[in-house]
């Protein structure tokens, strides 16, 4: 039985969180259909490790499994099969000797530019679709929602 959103809008926050959802979700399906040119070459799990690596100047295996919501030994896992495709390597940390540090190679360079073309591409195209004045108030909309993520990461 499929729920209807609507019913949990309380107040202007929870119509625009119900908005953003649809939203959100027609952008994730556009990318979807733009990265499945990648095929079986990279898994889901693999693409997102890559593109939180990429993220990230200095990531251990740690800070990846939590990123990605997983256990380390996951993680690890994951970081193997990169590594044996050579997007990843892993290295010392420059912060601590005990510490590995996983760095994108040129070949996972080249594909996550690749993937953030595609997707770049794919909303492109959605936006174009949109009223000039609609893509501008969106625009404007994603820049203070940003800002506001900013000062809540940041902290007090």
């Amino acid at each position: 039985m499929e729920s209807d959103p609507s019913r949990l809008v309380r107040g202007p926050a929870d119509e625009a969180a119900a908005i953003a959802d649809r939203g959100l979700t027609i952008l994730v399906e556009a990318w979807e259909r733009a990265v499945d040119q990648l095929g079986a070459a990279l898994p889901t799990a693999q693409l997102r490790a890559l593109l939180v690596i990429d993220r990230s100047d200095q990531l251990n295996l740690g800070a990846l499994a939590s990123a990605l919501g997983t256990s380390v030994s996951a993680a690890s896992r994951l970081c193997d099969r990169l590594e044996l495709a050579d997007l990843v390597t892993r290295e010392r940390a420059q912060t601590s000797r005990r510490e590995i540090a996983l760095k994108m190679t040129d070949s996972g360079r080249r594909l996550v530019n690749w993937v953030t073309g595609q997707r770049q591409a794919a909303t492109s195209l959605l936006l174009d679709s949109m009223s000039p004045q609609g893509r501008d108030a969106l625009v404007s909309g994603l820049r203070e929602l940003a800002a506001h993520q900013r000062k809540l990461a940041a902290g007090p």
